[in-house]
């Protein structure tokens, strides 16, 4: 199941199209040259992508439990014993993120907080602040509403039906295509002496109604979140051709998204089950059949800071 988790990878460096990974990578599950599907944990693994490599990254991480499942012989992130080292633990990616990014990308990070003892920890806001401290910008809190969605209903407090999605940046001249996402205009008005006008159309707010996609199929036992919490913030800030970035790609919406979106994708995941069942997602996009195992990157020159340790 995971017995690739403590594999080491051979070394990687910055490619002309994506990264590019050693043949002898035993972590690499999925590679074309415009998506690479990376095993094992998202602190380790991040570490072995070049600087300014990404334009966008958009993830959703484990919630926090407080426990470790049953049969872990790894300490996953949302395990941790107490919210600090959880948020301690992000914190540590967020680290690698900033790293990787472009200095004209983005990090867009949806968290849900954790009722304990009839008090909520405020998880999202503590880790939107460990993130400043490394050199994050927030530059919004999105509200994601699900409408439909009723979780753990108490006695003494309101039914929680939402959750945050913070967008980060790396300087104040972040990329940002704001044309890309506005809503549809309405249809063009006739102005003096004849000429046309055409309304731009409006901007998104920062409430975003979403039902949760919850499957009903015995294929997809994953959680999965909707396509249209990713491609939004996909088309807003990352330039198509670009690379997105999903260090906890679970189901692989991320990278499914960036790819339609005419993006690159990678994605990192420390299950395995996970990311084969995202390199058929991706496949099945791409018009092609799936096959156990894809021909890995091109090779490269192995680079000092590319093995896991």
């Amino acid at each position: 199941m995971r017995a690739s988790l403590n594999a080491r990878l051979a070394g990687c460096k910055k490619g002309m199209v994506l990264i590019v990974i050693t043949s002898n990578v035993v972590s690499s599950v999925f590679a074309s040259r415009e998506c690479g599907l990376l095993l094992g944990d998202a602190r380790e693994v991040l570490r072995t992508l070049a600087d300014d490599s990404v334009d966008c990254t958009v993830t959703s991480p484990p919630y926090y439990s407080g426990r470790r499942h049953v049969g872990d012989t790894v300490l996953e992130i949302g395990s941790e014993k107490t919210v600090e080292e959880y948020v301690e633990a992000l914190a540590s990616v967020g680290k690698e993120l900033y790293r990787v990014t472009r200095p004209t990308g983005s990090y867009w990070l949806n968290l849900d907080d954790k009722c304990e003892r009839k008090e909520w920890l405020g998880i999202p806001w503590r880790v939107a602040f460990a993130m400043r401290e490394i050199g994050w910008k927030i530059r919004s809190e999105v509200i994601w509403h699900k409408p439909t969605h009723v979780r753990n209903a108490a006695k003494d407090r309101l039914t929680p039906a939402h959750e945050l999605l913070f967008y980060f940046v790396k300087s104040k001249d972040a990329y940002y295509d704001m044309d890309a996402i506005r809503r549809p205009s309405s249809p063009p008005i006739w102005g003096k002496n004849g000429v046309v006008k055409t309304r731009r159309g409006s901007v998104p707010t920062d409430v975003w109604t979403l039902q949760i996609e919850d499957s009903t199929s015995p294929e997809n036992p994953y959680a999965a979140f909707p396509e249209a919490l990713v491609e939004l913030p996909i088309r807003a800030t990352c330039p198509r051709g670009g690379t997105v970035l999903d260090p906890f790609v679970g189901s692989g919406t991320t990278a499914v998204v960036a790819l339609r979106l005419g993006r690159k994708a990678i994605g990192i995941d420390a299950s395995a089950d996970c990311l084969e069942f995202t390199k058929k997602r991706i496949l099945e996009v791409r018009g092609q059949p799936a096959t156990p195992r894809q021909t890995p990157f091109n090779h490269a020159v192995k680079v000092s800071h590319g093995c896991m340790r």
